[in-house]
C-alpha cells in the first residue's frame, strides 16, 4: 500500500514517531468525520450544484492535503474554468476559490512544518509580484472612485496569490506536464459546450454557466450570437483559449501514446473552433501570431503536420460565412487596400478609437502614476464629451492592456509592467533552453509552448484590458516555476556527474 505523499519524506531533524504516526490517524478521523457530515446534510440540501460542490470537494481536500500536487492541478483547472464565479451567479452559492486558496497555503505551510519543505528560489516571484502589487497599492491613495480601485485591487491581490501558489507548489519536472494536462482539460471542457452550443443552436441554454452567449454586432447591421463561454465576453474568450492552442499543438505532436494525442487533437479542435466562433476578430489575429509562432519556433516534422491537417481541415466546414466577412473588415484599417469610410461608420472601430485615444488623453494628463487602478471607467465620460467621437453615454474600458497600463498607472507602472514581463519571458525562455541541453525535450517543448501562449495573450492585448487577471498571473506563475525547475534539475545533473566521477 502506498503511503501517502504528505508522509514520504520527514524532516531528519524530527523523530519519527513525533512527525509520522498520528499523521494517518487525524487523516482517517478527518475522513470520518467529513463523510459523516455529507451523509447527515446531502438529503436535506436542495441544491444540487451545493451537493455536487460537497461529493467532489471534500475528497478534493484530503487528496490536496495528503498529495499536494493534485492540489495544484484541482487549482488550475478550477481558476481556468471559473469554477467559482460560475457557481456565485448561476447557482447562488458561496465561494469556493478564496477558501481553496487559503486551504493550499495552509498545506504548504504544514509541509514545510512537518519536513522542512520549503519551496525553493522564490525570491524572483516575490519581488516581481511583491512590486506590482505594490505599485498598485499605491494608487488608492490618489483614486478619485476609491471604492472601483480597491475591488480591482482585490481582484489583482487574489490574482497574483494565484500565481504565488503555483510557483511555490510547482517545483518538480514531472508535475510541468500535469499543468498542462490539467489547462488542456479545462479547453476540452469549455471548448466542447461551446462548440456544441454554437453547431446546435442551444443558445437559450446556458449550460450550469459555461455555455453564455450574447447578441452581438457582427458586421454593419447585422447582429447574431457570439458564443462566450463561462467569462460572458467573446472577446476575452477567445483571447484565454488562444493561450491553450500551442500547448495543445504540442501535445499533439509529442504525447507517446495514441489516446493523449487524440485527447490533445480534441482539445486543440474545439478550442480552433470555439475561437472562431466568438467572432472575435482580436482573436484572430492572436491566433495567426501563435501559429507562426509555434511552427517558426517548434518546426514540425511531417507526421505532425499530417496530424496537423486531420484535425484542422474537417473543422473547415463549420467556419460561418458571416465569420470571413466580419474578418473582411480587418482591410479597412490598411490605408490603400480596404475602405477608409468603414472606420467611420463601423460602430466598434469608432468605439475603440475613442477609448484608446482617451486612455492616451488620462496618460498624457497624469504621466507618472495615471489616473489610478481601475479609474479609466470613472473619468472615461469626462473625457469623452471633449473629444466627441462616442455618442455613447456609458462608462467605458480601454480595450487595450497597454493603454489601461499607462492611463491608470501611468509611467511608474508601464515600466513595472515591462520590467516583469522581460523578467518572466526571458527566464522562461532561457529554462527552455537549458532543459533541452539537458535532454528534458518535452518538457521543453511544453515550455515553448507556454512562452508562444504568454505572446499570444500579449498580442489580444493590444485589442483587450486586462479585466480577468486570474487567467493571466496563473500562467505567469507557470512560467516562473520553470526557470526553478531547470535549475533544480541543473544541479541534480551536476551531482550525479560528481558522483560518477567519484566512482
Amino acid at each position: 500500500m502506498a503511503i501517502p505523499n504528505l508522509i514520504q519524506q520527514p524532516n531528519p531533524s524530527k523523530p519519527v514517531d513525533e512527525t509520522v504516526w498520528w499523521l494517518p490517524w487525524l487523516f482517517a478521523l478527518a475522513a470520518i468525520a467529513l463523510g459523516s457530515a455529507a451523509g447527515l446534510l446531502i438529503p436535506i440540501i436542495e441544491s444540487p450544484a451545493l451537493v455536487f460542490v460537497i461529493v467532489a470537494g471534500m475528497p478534493a481536500l484530503f487528496i490536496t492535503t495528503t498529495r499536494s500536487e493534485y492540489g495544484l492541478l484541482f487549482l488550475v483547472f478550477m481558476t481556468y474554468i471559473r469554477l467559482s464565479d460560475v457557481l456565485i451567479r448561476y447557482h447562488g452559492l458561496p465561494s469556493i476559490f478564496q477558501p481553496y486558496l487559503a486551504f493550499l497555503l495552509g498545506v504548504i505551510a504544514l509541509r514545510w512544518y512537518l519536513y522542512g519543505e520549503m519551496p525553493q528560489n522564490i525570491k524572483r516571484t516575490l519581488f516581481l509580484f511583491g512590486g506590482y502589487i505594490l505599485m498598485a497599492a499605491t494608487s488608492l491613495a490618489y483614486a478619485s472612485n476609491y471604492w472601483a480601485a480597491r475591488g480591482a485591487f482585490s481582484d489583482l491581490l487574489k490574482a497574483a496569490i494565484v500565481g504565488l501558489i503555483v510557483v511555490l507548489m510547482l517545483q518538480r519536472r514531472e508535475q510541468l506536464r500535469q499543468v498542462v494536462w490539467a489547462l488542456l482539460a479545462a479547453g476540452i471542457l469549455m471548448g466542447t459546450i461551446s462548440t456544441y452550443q454554437y453547431l446546435t443552436g442551444t443558445y437559450d441554454n446556458i449550460y450550469w454557466g459555461f455555455g453564455q452567449a450574447n447578441i452581438q454586432n457582427i458586421i454593419g447591421k447585422e447582429d447574431d450570437y457570439r458564443i462566450a463561454g463561462a467569462i460572458g465576453d467573446p472577446n476575452f474568450y477567445a483571447q484565454v483559449l488562444v493561450m491553450l492552442v500551442p500547448l495543445a499543438m504540442d501535445r499533439l505532436w509529442n504525447e507517446r501514446t495514441v489516446l493523449m494525442r487524440i485527447l490533445a487533437g480534441w482539445s486543440l479542435g474545439v478550442c480552433l473552433l470555439t475561437i472562431v466562433f466568438t467572432f472575435s476578430r482580436g482573436g484572430l489575429l492572436s491566433l495567426i501570431v501563435v501559429l507562426a509562432v509555434q511552427l517558426v519556433r517548434r518546426p514540425p516534422s511531417l507526421p505532425s503536420i499530417l496530424l496537423m491537417a486531420v484535425v484542422i481541415v474537417p473543422l473547415l466546414q463549420f467556419v460561418p460565412a458571416s465569420y470571413t466577412e466580419r474578418l473582411s473588415t480587418l482591410l479597412d484599417l490598411i490605408p490603400g487596400v480596404g475602405d477608409s469610410q468603414a472606420n467611420v461608420t463601423e460602430v466598434s472601430y469608432r468605439g475603440r478609437t475613442s477609448e484608446v485615444l482617451i486612455g492616451l488623453y488620462m496618460f498624457g494628463d497624469n504621466p507618472l502614476t495615471g489616473v489610478g487602478i481601475e479609474n479609466y471607467p470613472s473619468n472615461y465620460q469626462a473625457y469623452s464629451r471633449q473629444l466627441g467621437l462616442d455618442p455613447r453615454l456609458e462608462d467605458r474600458h480601454p480595450h487595450s492592456l497597454y493603454v489601461q497600463i499607462l492611463a491608470e498607472h501611468g509611467l511608474m507602472g508601464g515600466v513595472m509592467f515591462v520590467f516583469m514581463m522581460w523578467v518572466i519571458l526571458f527566464g522562461l525562455y532561457k529554462s527552455e533552453q537549458e532543459l533541452e541541453e539537458l535532454g528534458f525535450h518535452q518538457e521543453a517543448g511544453m515550455g515553448a509552448a507556454l512562452l508562444i501562449g504568454l505572446a499570444g495573450y500579449l498580442t489580444a492585448g493590444i485589442f483587450l484590458h486586462n479585466a480577468y487577471p486570474r487567467f493571466f498571473w496563473l500562467l505567469l506563475g507557470i512560467a516562473l516555476a520553470f526557470p526553478n525547475i531547470a535549475k533544480a534539475e541543473r544541479l541534480a545533473r551536476k551531482k550525479e556527474l560528481a558522483m560518477n566521477n567519484e566512482q
